[in-house]
């Protein structure tokens, strides 16, 4: 499990900047970016499972970035995730390279 720490406090999965998902997917959006596609809007969505669930910080990620150095088969395996804000969509901000 990876330690998440998310700052779209707009999604309905965020508890204080946990989430209550047991597991998220993050997914490549183009060249630089890779998005939290398990985000759901708190205006648009309610989901009854998910809203009374608590937050965790340590949750599971799935990620098809193939270009991100702490992917391994198809999961995440960075000690630490950062989510925020951004337009393209709530981004990985621990998004790093193969170098």
């Amino acid at each position: 499990m990876t330690y998440l720490d998310c700052s779209a406090y707009d999604c309905c999965h965020n508890k204080g900047g946990a989430c209550c998902l047991g597991c998220i997917d993050v997914q490549h959006a183009g060249e630089n970016d890779a998005v939290c596609s398990s985000y759901c809007s708190n205006e648009s969505y309610a989901n009854a499972a998910t809203d009374n669930a608590p937050g965790t910080a340590e949750t599971d990620i799935r990620c098809n970035d193939e270009a991100c150095r702490h992917l391994k088969s198809h999961i995440c395996a960075a000690r630490r995730v950062h989510i925020d804000e951004s337009d393209p969509g709530p981004v990985c901000l621990t998004r790093s390279e193969h170098s």
